[in-house]
């Protein structure tokens, strides 16, 4: 059985973009994204399930189940061809989606993501941000976890709608999201990838660090890098004009003739 479509954000025209938010996320984080892009894109974003204005729904305990409620999402609105960005957690979502159905995905941008869902190196284990959920509660949490993802921490302009996005999770959402990406590995897929593909990742992100994005930069077949200076883990919402500056000529460049 398909699993219900998931609710969206989209305004713009041209070819659909797909954004996938990552974990405690969710399309208003898209905000920005959707104005900037959606003067030359169909942008779409969904709330994955347990998130945002998919809250109230049980989230899957699967990386790839996210994948197919996303596939079929789009399914639903009629578009078969698309651009897919992924963020973090949403990353692996999207590597998952072009591992179901790679002749639909056109370019791909994977945004502070990696292949590995255990995350070496992030700023806590995935087992104690497990143990701080269930001893702080999921407001807690959220809004310490998403401090991380930003350079200047509580500080940053963008820390309150952030955190205030963050807590909109469920606290079953989060605890799902934990284990899937725990159980989560796409490092065997990653040459077999046929988008062309970008990989974008900040300087001093805390959660992915660089041998993860190197990985995906070295493995995935002609893929481009960018580093962005300044920031951390949400990038996009830290050095807004500089990411959509280079996602915008990235996603408008000529496709390869393998991929056109």
């Amino acid at each position: 059985m398909n699993p219900l479509p998931l609710p969206v954000r989209r305004a713009g025209r041209g070819e659909p973009l797909v954004l996938v938010h990552g974990f405690l996320g969710g399309s208003s984080q898209w905000i920005a994204e959707i104005d900037a892009l959606g003067r030359q894109f169909d942008v779409i974003a969904p709330d994955l399930a347990g998130y945002g204005a998919a809250a109230d729904r049980s989230a899957p305990g699967d990386i790839a189940a996210h994948a197919r409620a996303v596939l079929a999402t789009l399914d639903t609105l009629g578009i078969e061809r698309f651009h897919l960005l992924g963020h973090s957690m949403g990353g692996m979502v999207v590597q998952e989606m072009v591992h179901q159905a790679p002749a639909r995905v056109l370019r791909l941008v994977l945004c502070a993501t990696a292949a590995l869902g255990s995350i070496p190196g992030r700023f806590e284990t995935m087992q104690r941000s497990r143990e701080r959920l269930a001893e702080e509660g999921i407001e807690r949490m959220a809004r310490r976890t998403s401090a991380t993802w930003l350079l200047e921490r509580e500080r940053s302009p963008a820390y309150p709608a952030l955190a205030a996005l963050a807590v909109c999770a469920s606290a079953q959402a989060a605890r799902a999201g934990l284990d899937a990406m725990e159980a989560w590995d796409g490092r065997d897929r990653l040459a077999a990838i046929p988008s062309p593909t970008l990989v974008v990742w900040g300087e001093h992100d805390r959660s992915y660090g660089w041998p993860l994005i190197e990985a995906l930069w070295r493995t995935i077949p002609g893929a481009s890098l960018a580093v962005l200076p300044a920031c951390s883990h949400a990038l996009h919402l830290e050095r807004p004009a500089l990411f959509h500056a280079l996602v915008g000529e990235f996603l408008q460049s000529p496709l390869p003739a393998r991929a056109a």
